[in-house]
């Protein structure tokens, strides 16, 4: 499942692969792959397992994502 720190997450769209590490708001940093519990995507892959898909509403529409590696960064 994926939870906030000290796990990465790596999740696929359309157009690209990113990885990500969920963090609280207070140390989100997009630009170093933390994003926030909170956000969006963020909010859309908690809990979530290798394999998932989930939607994102984004002001231009749905985002798709799917979910393909969650590891520890311990």
């Amino acid at each position: 499942r994926s939870t906030l720190f000290p796990y990465t997450t790596l999740f696929r769209s359309l157009a690209e692969d990113m990885e990500y590490t969920l963090v609280g708001s207070a140390e989100a940093d997009p630009d170093e792959g933390k994003i926030s519990n909170e956000s969006p995507v963020g909010a859309a892959i908690l809990g979530k397992k290798v394999g998932s898909t989930v939607d994102v509403h984004a002001p231009t529409g749905v985002l798709k994502f799917k979910i393909v590696k969650i590891k520890n960064k311990r």
